[in-house]
């Protein structure tokens, strides 16, 4: 028999109460998964065998987390994560085909280059790899398909205005429809990504606003379109790594407030930043060049920081989520530097450790999304992040559904970073080497302060200050 945790132990009972078939849970690896007997028929042996139906993964928090369908090849995490089966031994999971399909000679490169500039020239990265155009063409190529790799700006949302808000909702009776929740939001044009969650919040929604009176209004607005009851908490939130991509709705909504002409290029750009020059300028009527002169000025100003990509299609089971809550804020500050290393320490993968870093105003901590490829990552990690700095308290979630926008999945070169710009000046690290990735085929342009993301931030709540 197996000794079960009691809170494990309730969850299995509860299941068990409710399921009409026989429920069994099995301790596998210092995990408890749940399978239901079922039945087919053997043709050979002329009778009924056992065939355990996979039901999911209890947590020790007592968490079911269900089993879902594998995604469909070709389907990407934005469609909306789903939870994969465990597979026995003898059966190999996607990672592990992945990992032995033979990767394209320079693949970690290339993306990485992609990732700090998507519009850099075939030359140019020929001569970064040590190698001809045409076969840097062709490997790019390649990539664009295995990844389904899209082409979107990075955008400084600050330099247009708008602060990020982050929203989250905990339902008190029924969850709403997942198809409506969907369409309210969608509606919404300031919300640039919504996802469903496991854990202690239900709905987390990442929302543009002026100001607190708008911020306000569209909270409000949601909570009302909803029609159930919950408990939402409303918090301006900084990237301090990552970032998410902007909505081409929200774009359309800033006609009015920018330039015709930078309106067109980001409204493009959030579409496909691969687009050329001459064609933005033959769609909208403008002057041979025009578009382009429009879009390094935009860079110029830092409202686009660069043009990167992301990897649509990648062998993830979903992405996860470390919430820490500073309760110390001395211990925090004495063990910061450990923290800022480990977020951008190398990944295996050919994308970033952590998709997205945001520091919270209120309560005072951190948020950090990472992809999870393996059962029990999101807790490892969560637990070295504990070890690391113990001024903090953390919960973990996980992502189970997408329902507005989309994530960025790269491989940003760290040594860019806000945390390494830190590291240097404030505790005297050895900075990491610089490779160019401006070069384009243009006089080669003046570096701003925009290249290196850092941004003054205060000092007394945020893991980036600088």
């Amino acid at each position: 028999m197996i000794t079960l945790p009691k809170r494990v132990k309730a969850a299995f009972l509860r299941l068990k109460r409710a399921s009409s078939g026989y429920i069994e849970i099995k301790h596998i690896k210092g995990y408890f998964f749940v399978y239901q007997s079922t039945s087919r028929w053997d043709r050979e042996k002329k009778k009924p065998i056992k065939v355990p139906l996979y039901i999911g993964r209890i947590t020790n928090a007592g968490q079911l987390i269900r089993a879902k369908r594998k995604k469909p090849r070709g389907a990407t995490p934005q469609q909306g994560i789903k939870m994969e089966q465990p597979q026995a031994e003898s059966q190999k999971n996607p990672e592990i085909i992945a990992a032995e399909e033979k990767p394209y000679k320079h693949e970690r490169q290339m993306l990485r280059i992609l990732s700090m500039n998507g519009r850099i020239s075939m030359p140019v990265i020929g001569k970064m790899v040590g190698l001809r155009e045409t076969a840097v063409s062709s490997q790019i190529r390649k990539l664009e398909k295995k990844y389904s790799i899209s082409y979107i700006p990075e955008i400084d949302v600050t330099k247009l205005g708008y602060i990020q808000f982050l929203i989250t909702m905990e339902f008190l009776e029924e969850m709403p429809n997942v198809e409506e929740l969907r369409t309210i939001l969608a509606q919404e044009k300031r919300v640039q990504i919504a996802f469903l969650t496991k854990g202690d919040f239900h709905l987390m929604i990442y929302v543009l606003a002026r100001n607190s009176i708008e911020i306000n209004s569209i909270v409000i607005n949601i909570r009302k379109k909803l029609h159930c009851k919950s408990i939402s908490i409303t918090a301006p939130v900084e990237e301090d790594y990552g970032f998410i991509p902007l909505r081409q709705e929200f774009i359309e909504m800033l006609k009015d407030d920018l330039l015709v002409r930078d309106y067109a290029v980001l409204k493009e750009f959030v579409n496909n930043s691969k687009i050329d020059f001459s064609e933005i300028d033959r769609k909208y009527g403008f002057d041979k060049g025009r578009s382009q002169y429009s879009y390094h000025k935009l860079r110029e100003k830092g409202i686009i920081k660069r043009v990167t990509i992301s990897l649509e299609s990648l062998p993830i089971r979903y992405v996860g989520l470390i919430v820490s809550t500073i309760i110390d804020q001395v211990g925090f500050a004495q063990d910061r530097e450990k923290i800022l290393s480990n977020l951008i320490g190398e990944s295996s993968h050919n994308l970033n450790k952590y998709i997205l870093v945001n520091d919270i105003v209120s309560p005072s901590g951190i948020v950090f999304y990472l992809p999870v490829f393996n059962f029990g990552d999101l807790e490892s990690i969560a637990e070295e992040i504990l070890k690391l700095n113990p001024g903090i308290r953390i919960k973990t979630l996980i992502i189970t559904n997408i329902l507005v926008g989309k994530f960025c999945f790269r491989n940003f070169d760290n040594a860019y970073s806000i945390q390494e710009g830190i590291l240097v000046k404030e505790y005297s690290e050895k900075p990491k080497p610089k490779l160019d990735y401006e070069e384009t085929g243009r006089a080669k342009r003046k570096h701003t302060k925009y290249d290196t993301d850092i941004r003054g931030l205060r000092p007394d709540i945020r893991l980036s200050e600088y």
